[in-house]
């Protein structure tokens, strides 16, 4: 198992990760097709406030980790981590130009960050304090991005996770592992990484409050912006009891395509994160990769480079031979700004596909 998929497994079992569900039925819509009849390229955009501190992954980098730390990655406090949102202001983002250069690389959907972990909107909700709404001036990032998709003539798809550890950091540790089996010595941390002895149970009163704000954002992201192609979520609820199921979702967007990871089931299996299946799965399938080098999804430290060309190309070819599909990761920079790297890896990718039909 590879650093990053050791690490994202680690991940997995902090915002949650449900495994099956008894009765679901994929989509059969006309408008899905594309996603399942060829192997498609995605590009994955992580961005959101954790582009505005120094080499600090997007919301990974509030979580205390002594082997982040042990290799100088950056970390910052809750406090200070969600203090970003007032120094966050991406004046160079254009989407548009990176998404049109991954549609001329043969490129055919994306999926972009509307809320990570961290709880930060990229758009102005109107639910909650924590979004563009009460910084930037309520600007809306999902929407330039949405139009710039369509611009480029790629499928809109959108992340949203439903862990949210600002409106859960009363109920949760920030430091990474606490007490579990592989670290049973690690403490409970709060959001000044100070420990303390034990968490309080989550009442019934805030896992109602979470499924409310949780279906409020979602119906916002569903009726905002026409339409969407692909939901991607991340993790899962306190409590699934209330929360919007897919079928709500597909009365709201009849051609969407949602993944496997709130419910434990969905249209495909997203499951194969920072990893490659050594045989064809059963059902149809992503692998999400982080593109560029260094130790997170966002902008990090090496953010700026990128694979060497041989390991994406086999990526590419693992997918093709399953019949899956590969979302490549990319990270803005605070600015908003994708680095010159990522243009002429872009470029040789294209190339190297192109040459496997020949």
């Amino acid at each position: 198992m590879s650093n990053n998929a050791r690490t994202a497994a680690e991940q997995h079992d902090i915002i949650g990760y449900k495994t099956s569900e008894k009765e679901f039925t994929r989509t059969d819509d006309a408008g899905a097709k594309w996603f399942f009849e060829k192997t498609n390229l995605g590009l994955f955009i992580h961005f959101g406030i954790s582009a505005a501190g120094d080499d600090i992954d997007i919301s990974w980098g509030m979580m205390d980790n002594p082997d982040r730390r042990a290799k100088g990655n950056g970390i910052l406090t809750p406090r200070e981590y969600w203090a970003l949102a007032e120094k966050f202001d991406p004046k160079h983002f254009e989407p548009k130009k990176w998404l049109s250069a991954a549609k001329d690389a043969g490129f055919t959907y994306a999926v972009f960050t509307a809320k990570h972990h961290d709880g930060f909107a990229m758009w102005p909700s109107d639910v909650g304090d924590f979004s563009t709404k009460s910084y930037m001036g309520g600007r809306d990032l999902v929407g330039e991005y949405v139009t710039a998709c369509r611009a480029a003539g790629l499928k809109v798809g959108l992340y949203y996770s439903p862990p949210d550890w600002r409106l859960d950091r009363k109920y949760m540790s920030f430091m990474s592992g606490s007490h579990s089996e592989k670290y049973p010595d690690r403490p409970y941390e709060d959001i000044d990484h100070k420990p303390i002895a034990s968490l309080p149970e989550m009442t019934e009163e805030h896992k109602k409050a979470r499924c409310e704000y949780f279906n409020a954002q979602v119906r916002e992201l569903l009726t905002r912006y026409g339409q969407i192609d692909l939901l991607w979520f991340d993790g899962t609820l306190p409590s699934l009891d209330g929360a919007i199921t897919i079928y709500d979702i597909r009365k709201l967007q009849p051609h969407i395509i949602v993944n496997d990871r709130l419910w434990g089931v969905g249209d495909y299996c997203s499951r194969f994160e920072c990893k490659l299946p050594t045989e064809k799965p059963s059902a149809a399938w992503e692998t999400s990769q982080i593109w560029h080098v260094g130790g997170g999804w966002s902008y990090v430290k090496n953010a700026d480079k990128y694979r060497a060309p041989e390991i994406t190309l086999h990526q590419y070819e693992v997918a093709k031979e399953f019949g899956g599909n590969l979302l490549l990761n990319i990270a803005p920079d605070g600015d908003g700004v994708v680095p010159q790297a990522y243009y002429s890896t872009l470029q040789r990718l294209k190339e190297d596909i192109a040459s496997l039909g020949k």
